[in-house]
């Protein structure tokens, strides 16, 4: 095969996102594109927000992209990955180089005085096949503004001007140059100038952003106060749209280093069910759908698929197939074969992991950018210890015992690994096996997708087969040169033994040390197994204390099992085992209520906006979470210790602060709207306009909390005699009698 053919781009581009030229091959996203696009025609700003992996940059850059330019509109795309230099700076480099800048406009320019991001767009000219064009700032990947070692003046000054573009409002500092040459009377500050400076440049702004760090917006709400008005959230593809990204880019016709191909039907009915969660980790149907609701097996993530495609389009390139064929599920090897892709893929990415990070290194000294004094260490060791290392970092953490994904804060990953922030990054931007997830003041790191689980969890057994076994090598070695040693001392006190005394005594004594060590022995051995007992017991407990209930029930249960052990610990340590997993359960079961309040609520918050639904959740996890605490408190096996409960304190005092946090945010929010509605029932009622003043009393009933601290709260900010219903109820039938009494009929 020629180095050329090679070369050819491939129809599937893997973990990088489809970029303009691949417009062709990119399928499965057709109304997505054209929603987008439309909204972006018909908004000035509009928010693209999704899950990591969806495919936001691939729908922006192959898919709304041909569409605006279609309708006569240029995108144009930038990033703030650039930390060495501000955020205007960088834009300002991109806006001037793009290619389909035509002209620009020096009606008024003032010379030595920086131009706004806002007299920038104003003034450069855009043209699409010799017609003006309007300009589309897409800003891909916004949450960096915020999360990359921006400063905060330049962090700041961005934001600002993005919200004079957004807001169309001319800068201020514009405003008073302005006025104050006019008052000076200035004679180059005409009336057409005027006019022109007046004029709102004609752009269109696009903010895409993971749906992690969505709440990063509120800090530019104050700014731009409508910038989640017009937002569109990219949904994982359907079945039906995964078939279409699989089966139309092989049908493509064009210069790609695949020929034409197609797919069987099993094949891509067995590839989409795989995608889809019906295999999750290998487990049979009943078990699969103990772990994925139906509407989670119904959607498939745009990365998976284009892992497992762009491995089936290598191999029909290796394997040199011609125009025409057929995929089967026997070429790529059945459900075994997919799960490989999978497994290779993380292979591979755990075997790149170390150039990416060093290049990482690299880039930021060239960027003059600080480097930690760890990250130097760190990117000075061998390609293997950093292989090794994010490999036991992944499958010694991010995996539960239960062998499900599992949400760990950075500073534990930290501490216990020596690691850092960029080596951590590493694994989510460039391997793309981690997603960074932030909760409060802290980030917290799980894998990236269920689709990895079973391959790391293959990965990670198949490790700890290989160091048990070198382990048990290295002890049988150990143990094999100290018995040597052992037996060569013996003998010799043996033969000196021979040489002074007779045969018979030196039998004796021979005899009388193999008792003593036999004795030794099995008093070792008792205490051996006595210790492995107490430290089993202890590591379970240890597991209760940091809310490792599963694990520590699962260690119970097994020495429940065992007659010797549960005997060793009641008559030696005085430990009943069958109560202990009775406390457990209760914990357990407890916990588990508020953990899901907590969840619900944060789903009625976040997703829902039904702050009242999610007062009445958190409502409920935060009583619950007092007879957590309480019950906890009644386990304690001895108070004057200083230790209280079995569950450390610290986890409930830490859920105790998230959850009135929560209940704090969601109780401000629901008071902000219900001032809003009043407010707006105020102006209503006096201009005598009942209907509409009945609107926002609807408003304000559904807004009504049900619980005393909640009702009490709103009363003292809205400053009523009365309770808040009362109020309500009473204003209602006043409207509905002064309706009523001009005529209207009210169902």
């Amino acid at each position: 095969m020629s180095s050329s053919f090679v070369n050819l781009p491939r129809r599937y581009p893997g973990l990088k996102p489809f970029e303009r030229s691949q417009s062709g091959v990119f399928h499965g996203r057709k109304e997505d594109a054209l929603k987008l696009a439309n909204l972006v025609l018909r908004e000035r700003l509009v928010v693209l927000f999704a899950k990591s992996g969806i495919g936001k940059t691939s729908l922006l850059q192959a898919g709304v992209a041909p569409e605006l330019e279609r309708q006569e509109y240029v995108p144009i795309f930038f990033r703030a990955d650039k930390t060495d230099s501000p955020i205007l700076d960088t834009f300002a480099s991109v806006l001037a180089n793009t290619e389909l800048v035509g002209g620009r406009d020096t009606t008024g320019e003032r010379p030595g005085i920086r131009k706004s991001l806002w007299e920038q767009v104003k003034r450069l000219e855009f043209d699409v096949n010799g017609f003006p064009a309007t300009p589309v700032l897409v800003f891909d990947q916004f949450e960096e503004v915020f999360t990359l070692t921006h400063s905060d003046q330049s962090r700041h000054d961005f934001l600002a001007e993005l919200a004079d573009l957004a807001n169309e409002t001319m800068p201020e500092a514009i405003r008073r140059d302005m006025l104050r040459r006019y008052q000076e009377g200035d004679p180059s500050l005409d009336v057409e100038t005027m006019q022109w400076w007046e004029r709102q440049p004609e752009v269109r702004i696009v903010l895409s952003i993971r749906s992690d760090f969505l709440h990063l917006l509120d800090q530019v709400s104050p700014l731009i106060p409508g910038i989640l008005r017009n937002r569109y959230q990219l949904q994982p593809l359907s079945r039906e749209k995964a078939r279409i990204a699989i089966v139309k880019p092989a049908l493509a016709e064009g210069a790609y280093a695949s020929p034409v191909f197609t797919f069987h039907e099993s094949a891509l009915t067995e590839m989409v069910d795989f995608l889809a969660g019906e295999d999750v980790n290998g487990l049979n149907a009943k078990e699969a759908d103990d772990i994925q609701s139906p509407k989670k097996r119904d959607e498939v993530e745009s990365v998976n698929l284009q892992i497992i495609c762009q491995d089936i389009e290598e191999k029909i390139i290796d394997g040199q197939k011609t125009e025409g064929f057929q995929v089967e599920p026997s070429f790529y090897g059945q459900l075994d074969g997919l799960r490989a892709s999978i497994r290779n893929f993380y292979d591979n990415q755990l075997q790149a992991f170390p150039k990416a990070y060093v290049e990482r290194m690299l880039q930021k000294a060239v960027n003059k950018v600080p480097i930690s004094e760890v990250d130097k260490l760190l990117s000075a060791k061998p390609v293997e210890e950093l292989r090794s290392m994010a490999q036991c970092l992944i499958e010694e953490n991010l995996v539960t015992s239960g062998n499900r994904r599992n949400s760990v804060v950075d500073d534990t990953l930290l501490d216990a690994f020596g690691a850092t922030p960029d080596f951590l990054d590493t694994l989510v931007d460039k391997s793309r096996l981690l997603r960074k997830e932030p909760r409060l003041d802290d980030f917290y790191y799980e894998i990236s997708h269920d689709t990895l689980l079973p391959a790391i969890i293959e990965s990670r057994d198949t490790r700890r087969q290989f160091e048990q076994s070198n382990k048990e090598k290295a002890d049988l070695e150990a143990r094999l040169t100290e018995e040597a040693q052992r037996r060569q001392g013996m003998e010799a006190e043996l033969r000196m033994a021979r040489q002074k005394r007779a045969l018979a005594r030196k039998v004796s004594i021979v005899s009388l040390a193999m008792l003593l060590l036999m004795i030794v022995f099995v008093i070792w051995i008792t205490y051996d197994y006595v210790k492995s007992v107490e430290e089993e017991n202890r590591d379970a407990r240890e597991n209760v204390s940091e809310e490792y209930f599963d694990s520590a029930i699962q260690t119970y249960e097994k020495t429940k099992g065992n007659w010797r052990r549960t005997w060793v610990l009641k008559n030696i340590y005085g430990i009943n085992i069958g109560e202990d997993i009775e406390k457990v359960r209760s914990l357990k079961r407890l916990y588990y209520v508020v953990d899901d309040s907590l969840v619900y609520g944060d789903l009625l918050f976040f997703t829902n906006k039904d702050y009242v639904g999610a007062l009445r959740a958190y409502h409920n996890a935060k009583d619950t979470l007092v007879n957590y605490g309480q019950y906890n408190l009644s386990l304690s096996p001895n108070p004057d210790t200083g230790r209280v409960g079995l569950v450390d304190t610290v986890y409930i005092r830490d859920k105790d602060i998230l959850l009135n946090q929560r209940m704090q945010s969601a109780r401000q929010i629901m008071i902000n709207q219900f001032k809003i509605a009043q407010r707006d029932f105020e102006a209503f009622n006096e201009a005598r306009v009942w209907n509409m003043a009945l609107g926002r009393l609807r408003i304000m009933e559904d807004l009504l909390p049900t619980h005393p601290v909640d009702i009490k709260s709103l009363r003292t900010e809205l400053n009523l005699n009365e309770e808040p219903r009362q109020y309500v109820e009473q204003e209602i039938a006043r409207c509905i009698k002064q309706l009523r009494g001009r005529g209207v009929v009210l169902e």
